[in-house]
Order: C-alpha cells, then sequence, then structure tokens
C-alpha cells in the first residue's frame, strides 16, 4: 500500500483533515476507478477538482500532497494515500459492503490489478493522441521545471523512482511532437492481447475473478470506456468482453462516473471524422480489419 508518510508531504493543511477526501478529476480514469468504489460501497466523501487540462496536478499545492504528480488521491483522517490500485484496495479493507476483494485472495487481486496497470502508458498513448484536445495535450518546459522543482521528491521517505519515469514521459513526447504511429499501433495492439484474454476469462463466468462482481472489473471497466472513446473496435473485436461491459456500465454506479459531456462528444465525432480521412485512425494504424 502506497500510503505516505509525514517526511513525504509539504502541503501540511491535509494532514489536519477528518473524514475521507478525494482529490481527483472528472475524467481521470483512474479517479473514475476510485469514485465506482466509493459509489458502490456508499461512502460519504468530500470532493476537490485537479484540473488536468489546466496542469493544476503540477502546481506546488498538490505536488505537495502527491509527489507524484498524479491523480487520484485519497485522504483518510489526514492520512495520505496515492496509487489508484492501492487506493481501491484500501477502500475494500476499510468499508468491507459490498466485499470485492475475495477473504484470502487479495494478493491475487493486487498482482492482477498491478498486471492491467502495466498498461497505462499504453492507454496514456492511445488517451493523448485521440481523446485530449491538442490544444491541452502534453506538458511545457514551464511545467515540466515546476515538476522538478515542487514536492518532496520522496515516498515513503526514499527518493521516488517514479518521477524520473514520468519526466522521461513527457520529454519524449514534446520531443516526438505527441504520440508517435508507432506507439498508437504498440499500445493498440497489446490493448487487444489483454482483451482476447478477457474475452476467454469471461466466457467461463460472469466476471473477472469468478462469478461475482470486484475491483478487477471496475479496473478494467474504466479502462475499456476509455478504449472505447479513442474507437477501438471493442464490440466487433471482442464481443462477450463488449457485454460484460454493457452490464456494468447499465448500472447506475459506473454509469454516472464515465459520462462523456455532450461537447466532447461532439468534438470526438468530429476527430474520428478527420482522422480517417487522413488514415490515421487508431483502427487503420493498429492494422484492424473490422
Amino acid at each position: 500500500m502506497v500510503q505516505l508518510i509525514d517526511a513525504d508531504v509539504q502541503t501540511r493543511e491535509v494532514l489536519n483533515w477528518a473524514g475521507i477526501h478525494l482529490l481527483h478529476y472528472t475524467t481521470s480514469s483512474c479517479s473514475q476507478k476510485t469514485r465506482i468504489v466509493l459509489n458502490m460501497k456508499s461512502v460519504n466523501w468530500e470532493s476537490h477538482i485537479v484540473d488536468i487540462s489546466k496542469k493544476q496536478n503540477n502546481d506546488e499545492w498538490f505536488l505537495g500532497i502527491n509527489p507524484r504528480g498524479l491523480l487520484p488521491v485519497l485522504i483518510h483522517d489526514g492520512v495520505v494515500h496515492i496509487e489508484s490500485d492501492d487506493i481501491v484496495m484500501y477502500l475494500d479493507q476499510q468499508y468491507p459492503q459490498p466485499k470485492l476483494v475475495p477473504a484470502g485472495r487479495e494478493n491475487e487481486m493486487m498482482r492482477l490489478l498491478k498486471h492491467e496497470d502495466s498498461l497505462h502508458v499504453d492507454l496514456r498513448n492511445l488517451t493523448m493522441r485521440y481523446l485530449i484536445p491538442a490544444d491541452v495535450v502534453g506538458k511545457s518546459s514551464e511545467v515540466l521545471a515546476k515538476y522538478r522543482k515542487y514536492g518532496s521528491g520522496t515516498v515513503l521517505g526514499e527518493s521516488d523512482t517514479r518521477r524520473p519515469i514520468e519526466l522521461d514521459y513527457w520529454e519524449r513526447f514534446n520531443a516526438n511532437g505527441g504520440v508517435t504511429d508507432d506507439e498508437v499501433r504498440e499500445s493498440s495492439l497489446r490493448f487487444r492481447e489483454e482483451f482476447n484474454a478477457l474475452e476467454k476469462i469471461l466466457l467461463k463466468q460472469n466476471f473477472l475473478f469468478g462469478d461475482l462482481i470486484s475491483l478487477l472489473d471496475v479496473a478494467w471497466f474504466v479502462y475499456v470506456t476509455r478504449m472505447k472513446l479513442v474507437s477501438y473496435p471493442v464490440k466487433k473485436l471482442h464481443p462477450r468482453l463488449d457485454a460484460w461491459y454493457m452490464d456494468l456500465k447499465n448500472r447506475a454506479e459506473f454509469a454516472e462516473e464515465t459520462i462523456v459531456p455532450k461537447h466532447l462528444q461532439v468534438q470526438l465525432a468530429d476527430r474520428r471524422v478527420r482522422d480517417t480521412s487522413n488514415g490515421k485512425s487508431l483502427i487503420q494504424l493498429a492494422g484492424f480489419h473490422v
């Protein structure tokens, strides 16, 4: 569990916050995952929006809370928790109804969530290429300078190994002028491989961790949501996965956290037409025949 220690936190005011507080953003996939779990468990929590589009996650105030600059962050009675998979595991322990990790299978669940998280960069690649408007994509040299400057730079009292990874990603992003066609292709094919594996699991059982809904279903649900937004053909390539997804999406706890605003729907539709006409859609670059 990534629970920050006192020395990691420089924005000291949050250490006095009582109750459950979530620092998040509406369209952040990891934030959506956490909010769905909070909904399912009927937890009362206080919302703090950190606007990623305005790079607020790289401001001194937020980096003083999470030196990685990533969302979401959960603060429970002044204790700071980061990394969404760790957060949802923590919530399942603290609020066991409904239980989303079967007793005795916690290590197995954490392993599977870590595997799901290994595709986070691929999800980011496709999000940056197809979902985020061009004028807000990327991080300028000024924003990256703030990232280097602010925050403790430590997690659990040790120099954080994640910060150099984040810096490297955005420096390469800027040097390449964004996400390249090759990166789109590679990330799309990784998702196809993973979705094929999920399809096989769902042909044998109702949910991804058995016949009861679990944290693993929540985690993959937000990934499938994002992949549909970037025009990955889930229904055509993985019909059983799509049926599983639609079942979850029809549940209020899931649906209300993944609503796409009308203006964004229009932007996405226009963008799909433009990308397709230029031969640059995800389907075309990945070589999917649908």
